[in-house]
Parts: structure tokens; C-alpha cells; sequence
């Protein structure tokens, strides 16, 4: 596992990135497409997005929570409660030169 840098201690610091192996063979790639079919699943089944003329935060908001819960359930990820906990804030975009 890798080592975890410390959550910043005031809102708004940075939050130090954990660098992730994106790469087709490594596993965030399987973690993906897990995560990917439980959403599009959810996205087409009779509750999900189609059958319910969702808007589009909604059926982001539900496919999202649909992959997480899916790949938790299956202890394919764990929740860190102490680092979540942490930091006094979170940011909520990605930094999208982190990890290209």
C-alpha cells in the first residue's frame, strides 16, 4: 500500500495527491471497469437514469454512487475514516495534471 502524505490542517490548503497507475494492465484500470459497468448498469436498469428522465447531476450523482457503492461492497476499496476525517475541508475538483 501506499504511503499516504497528511491531510493539510487548515481549509482550502492543498491536498497532497497520491500518485495512481493508470496504465491498462495495472489494477485502477480493473477497478475501472468494474466501477464502469455497475454505473452503466444502474444507468440503463429500471431504476436508473432512462427509465426516470433524470437530469444530468442526478444520473452523474447515481452512477457515481452506484460504482463506489459497488466496488465497497465487493472490498475491492476501503474508506479511510481517519484520513476522511482529517482534513477540515476537501476539495472537490480533481487536479487534472496529477495523474494524466
Amino acid at each position: 500500500m501506499t504511503d499516504k502524505p497528511p491531510a493539510p490542517a487548515r481549509m482550502f490548503d492543498q491536498w497532497p495527491r497520491i500518485e495512481v497507475d493508470t496504465s491498462d494492465d495495472g489494477d485502477f484500470h480493473r477497478l475501472n471497469r468494474i466501477a464502469g459497468n455497475a454505473a452503466t448498469g444502474w444507468a440503463l436498469g429500471p431504476n436508473g437514469a432512462y427509465a426516470q428522465s433524470l437530469t444530468l447531476a442526478e444520473v452523474v450523482d447515481g452512477a457515481v454512487r452506484e460504482a463506489l457503492l459497488h466496488i465497497l461492497e465487493l472490498g475491492l476499496i476501503d474508506i479511510d475514516s481517519e484520513r476522511l476525517h482529517a482534513g477540515p475541508g476537501w476539495p472537490t475538483h480533481r487536479e487534472r495534471n496529477a495523474n494524466p
